[in-house]
């Protein structure tokens, strides 16, 4: 009677300690929930991404105005009876003597005829 009951409580130990050790216990299936949570993520991150690809493509096969827009802002394109008007800002250096001076940031301002 004292084997069989020794025997049992071996027994449950390697079950109860199956569930924390190895394939299957609970520290893997957090690992692999976390994972998961990890790439749908991800996977909402590369979706929206998609959608936003999505809607430029849309634009620019809609009509000229995205086109416009980027040659505009990228470019500095201007329409035919408009002038470009470009701001410098006189900005005094704070650098010491000696060292590099940054440069001025520069404005531009396009306006309609």
């Amino acid at each position: 009677m004292k084997y069989l009951i020794t025997v049992m409580a071996i027994l449950l130990l390697l079950l109860v300690s199956s569930l924390w050790v190895g394939h299957g216990s609970y520290p893997a299936k957090w690992r692999l929930e976390k994972e998961i949570a990890d790439m749908k993520a991800q996977n909402e991150k590369q979706a929206a991404l998609n959608r936003q690809i999505r809607a430029e493509l849309d634009d620019a096969q809609s009509g000229n105005d995205a086109v416009e827009e980027r040659a505009r802002s990228e470019l500095g394109m201007i329409r035919n009876r408009e002038t470009f008007f470009e701001v410098i800002l006189d900005v005094q250096p704070t650098t010491p003597v000696g060292t590099l001076e940054a440069e001025a940031p520069v404005d531009t301002v396009t306006l309609t005829e």
